[in-house]
């Protein structure tokens, strides 16, 4: 791997699917305490988030200044607050994956 591919960064993608009666929340819980918590966090950009005009469906996309941040014991070991928690409980269907930029 050469010098130029190994300075690149990655994304941590989620997808999310909710009930109607969920969706407040969660919007309110990304915005109030998630996001603000991973932008917090060393090695994350940025995040933009994404609903699906259908409804019930939203994506998150954060930028990482490496894909390991979001792999790292010391990151999927951090303790949930008791409102993420709650908010998780309600997921439907949820898929998280880690990215590294090619190009």
């Amino acid at each position: 791997m050469s010098e130029q591919s190994e300075k690149r960064g990655g994304v941590l993608v989620v997808m999310v699917e909710v009930d109607p009666q969920d969706e407040d929340e969660l919007n309110r819980w990304y915005d109030e305490e998630h996001i603000p918590e991973k932008l917090a966090t060393p090695g994350f950009r940025s995040a933009r988030r994404f609903v699906d005009p259908a409804g019930g469906r939203y994506l998150a996309i954060y930028e990482l200044d490496d894909p390991a941040v979001a792999t790292s014991d010391a990151y999927l070991s951090q303790e949930l607050s008791e409102r993420s928690k709650s908010v998780m409980a309600t997921w439907r269907s949820w898929d998280r994956s880690v990215w590294r930029e090619l190009s």
